[in-house]
């Protein structure tokens, strides 16, 4: 549906894109996410035509719309603030496009009427913009850019501005209407919990360049680098050297007693420092060492436990090495207190190995 290729963009000298090339498929969620200024939005604006590229291409259908002006590509823009004109009824605002179009009053209607079901608006036709909700100018936003029946909708952090709860429920009617329309989605937000809950796929871009590509679980369980690793959610760094190659992965040497075995597909040569990464809920904790296979076993005392509800949080003192964080499910280790001797065990899997940065090389 979408293709680009070699989109490169700058402004006053200073690169926002850097020979970006992407592909999405016809009816796809796809989610674009990033830390604010990395080019996120001017990746949209390149795309919808309100910004011209330095270089490169984009094709939608196979045919490339470089050239073309705004209102003649196939792309509906849903903007942060969502912009409804305030003099215009819920149905007249949805109703500009095809009117501008000179579509018959009927038609127009019959349309509306349809997108007002499956928008849950149907009993706010007549109501002002002043009179809505945020979660309902959203859905009015949304009927007015899927109204014209684009191939494609692009939306900039629509969600940005609303509560935290309201975007969840808004998050999953998204993820409905847009089964519904069977419209291509590529959405762009700097919220990791919003982006792999919408994705069918998703990238993570950095300094104008994509890092990573794939389903939302590729990416958080199988992290093409550390930036992708901490950007995605939390993470416990231990740092060490690799000792030798083994056939499931690497053997990291942590102090002079302690060794682990990490997974993955990242190789590094023997003495090469690197830093040991694990997500807090793929740990286990045991107050006594386990004997199940696979498995990378720590000793560590229990420094402090926070009840969250549906889960609770260990901070562990490793005996050869830093505190790390453990999370697991209310009631799985219900018995331990803080002072025990504890086991943090981590499948070998899970244990991910990444190149110490520059300047931390002295760590371990």
């Amino acid at each position: 549906m979408i293709r680009i290729e070699g989109l490169s963009k700058s402004f006053g000298g200073k690169p926002v894109l850097r020979d970006f090339s992407l592909e999405i498929g016809e009816g796809e969620r796809f989610v674009l996410l990033g830390r604010s200024g990395c080019g996120k939005t001017t990746l949209l604006r390149c795309i919808a035509g309100f910004e011209r590229p330095d270089a490169g291409s984009i094709f939608i259908e196979g045919r490339a719309v470089n050239s073309l002006p705004v209102e003649r590509r196939p792309i509906g823009f849903i903007f942060q603030r969502h912009a409804l004109f305030p003099h215009k009824t819920v149905y007249d605002n949805i109703a500009v496009g095809p009117r501008i179009r000179g579509e018959a009053e009927q038609d127009i209607q019959d349309k509306i009427d349809a997108l007002l079901a499956i928008t849950r608006l149907t009993g706010l036709r007549h109501a002002w913009p002043n009179q809505l909700s945020g979660g309902e100018s959203q859905r009015v936003a949304l009927a007015r850019a899927v109204i014209n029946r684009p191939k494609v909708l692009l939306l900039d952090e629509p969600l940005s501005a609303l509560d935290a709860s309201l975007r969840q429920n808004l998050r999953d009617e998204l993820v409905e209407m847009q089964k519904a329309f069977g419209i291509t989605f590529l959405f762009v937000t700097h919220d990791q919990e919003e982006a792999m809950s919408l994705a069918d796929r998703m990238s993570i871009l950095e300094d104008g360049q994509l890092l990573q590509v794939g389903a939302p679980e590729q990416l958080y369980d199988r992290p093409a680098d550390r930036f992708v690793a901490e950007f995605l959610g939390g993470v416990n760094r231990l740092p060490g050297v690799v000792k030798s190659e083994a056939a499931s992965g690497c053997r990291v040497t942590l102090d002079d007693s302690l060794q682990l075995l990490a997974g993955g597909e990242l190789r590094f040569p023997v003495g090469t420092p690197v830093d040991v990464f694990f997500r807090p809920e793929r740990a286990g904790l045991a107050d006594e060492p386990g004997t199940r296979t696979g498995m990378n076993r720590v000793e560590g005392v229990l420094e402090h436990k926070a009840f969250y509800g549906s889960h609770t949080r260990y901070r562990v003192r490793l005996l050869h090495g830093p505190a790390v964080t453990v999370q697991v499910r209310h009631g799985i280790d219900a018995g331990l207190r803080v002072g025990m001797r504890v086991w943090v065990e981590v499948a070998i899997e899970d244990t991910l190995l990444y190149q110490r940065e520059k300047g931390n090389e002295n760590d371990a």
